[in-house]
């Protein structure tokens, strides 16, 4: 070999190596070792504020509870530090803190979100991203529902719009827990084990649920009349028993929409009446009929409601959610078929998880990269005997104008 190949072969050497020095330099930037020691504080005080709610102990002895972890609003994207899509640090310590098998933990539900907006070809490497972090050394039953921003959708419908068929094929290309549904469809509903006996039932709403583009759904949420169909005959029906509890996922609030934030649904809407998934489940809770026509805001096709909940089986416990940047919990109320001897409706929802989509309307929980506050989920211990939700936290839950927040809060659902 001459002096001048030579010379060629060694500076093809070096490029290869200069590449792969950048990609490792990179990963290990992403990486940020400076959030593992954050990572194992917050993970033992979420473990030791879990075991005070995992179990109920009384004098005659104990049981364990449903627990889950319950994520929202990653916002997967090359620009947020601790979610970025190469290597989502947050998203990560979720699913770690979740498969410790200590912590017994017997679901993971994710509300929507996975995504933020971008160009159509990196938005979708964002989900792909997700679903392969998600799933990643992930043994937990999962269970996951479209949000707003998973659309990919501009303030104007463009090239950037996913189509359902498209957020159908990322979504449902992994899985680690059987579910049942229709394989066109991003709505489903899945059975697990509940400890204390019975079943919980996770039903799984699609509010992206249009076959074109007819909506804008980053801001108006849409439940086909396909879908409402199958809620009220199939998900709430088929296989029920006494022994079945029911946890509802979906993105966006169940309340009307605000323009002075006095609910948490100040930023988007229903195509249809927001109360009209309540209504179905009000008539669920109280074996009741009901029939009636929920009109369509843009003046096109309505929903029409004909449920039959008379001989029902099963419970309602609550529905998950997120969407606004902040944890809180309220009562669904405002329905035409409001029960007056029920508690009302609960509704959860979780805050985004890392601090480049800190929320700015309702949160006043402090979030920074690289420190305690950089993460932040929900953990819950569902009690079907004593009909109570016990909520605490992983990492950032405490509002920076309440110290006396606490770590655990406890609501009733029947």
């Amino acid at each position: 070999m001459n002096n001048t190949a030579l010379q060629i072969y060694a500076l093809f050497i070096l490029l290869i190596l200069s590449v792969g020095c950048k990609d490792d330099w990179k990963n290990l930037n992403l990486r940020s070792g400076e959030n593992e020691p954050f990572y194992w504080e917050n993970n033992k005080l979420a473990a030791q504020r879990l075991a005070k709610i995992m179990y109920n102990k009384t004098d005659s002895g104990s049981y364990e509870r449903f627990k889950i972890v319950h994520i929202s609003d990653s916002h997967l994207s090359s620009w947020s530090p601790s979610n970025n899509y190469e290597l989502p640090i947050n998203l990560r310590q979720s699913i770690q803190f979740a498969n410790q098998q200590e912590l017994r933990i017997n679901a993971i539900t994710a509300t929507g979100d996975f995504i933020s907006i971008d160009k159509k070809k990196k938005a979708k490497e964002y989900m792909h991203s997700f679903i392969h972090y998600l799933y990643d050394e992930n043994h937990v039953p999962t269970f996951i529902c479209t949000g707003n921003h998973d659309s990919n959708s501009e303030e104007e419908i463009g090239s950037t719009f996913f189509y359902k068929n498209e957020i159908n094929e990322i979504l449902f290309a992994n899985s680690n827990y059987s579910k049942n549904r229709n394989s066109a469809e991003n709505y489903y509903y899945s059975d697990v084990a509940n400890p204390q006996g019975g079943t919980i039932r996770f039903i799984a709403l699609d509010m992206l649920d249009q076959p074109a583009s007819q909506y804008n759904t980053l801001s108006y949420a849409y439940f086909s009349q396909k879908q409402i169909d199958w809620l009220i005959n199939t998900a709430l029906k088929n296989g029920m028993t006494d022994h079945h509890s029911v946890i509802i996922l979906t993105h966006y609030p169940f309340q009307r929409r605000s323009v002075n934030n006095d609910t948490y649904l100040c930023d988007g809407d229903y195509v249809h009446s927001w109360n009209m998934i309540p209504e179905i489940i009000e008539a669920f809770r109280t074996r009741s009929l009901l029939e009636k026509v929920y009109p369509n805001q843009f003046n096109l096709d309505p929903i029409n409601v004909k449920a039959d909940f008379s001989d029902r089986k099963g419970e309602f416990v609550c529905y998950l959610g997120g969407h606004i940047h902040c944890n809180a919990y309220f009562d669904v109320t405002g329905l035409e078929n409001e029960s007056t001897e029920l508690v009302p409706q609960k509704m959860i929802l979780c805050t985004n998880q890392a601090p480049s989509e800190k929320g700015v309307v309702y949160n006043r929980v402090i979030r920074e990269e690289d420190s305690l506050s950089s993460n932040s989920f929900c953990i819950y211990a569902v009690d079907t005997k004593e009909k109570k939700i016990y909520i605490t936290y992983f990492g950032a839950y405490k509002p920076s104008n309440d110290c006396n927040y606490p770590e655990i809060h406890t609501i009733s659902y029947n």
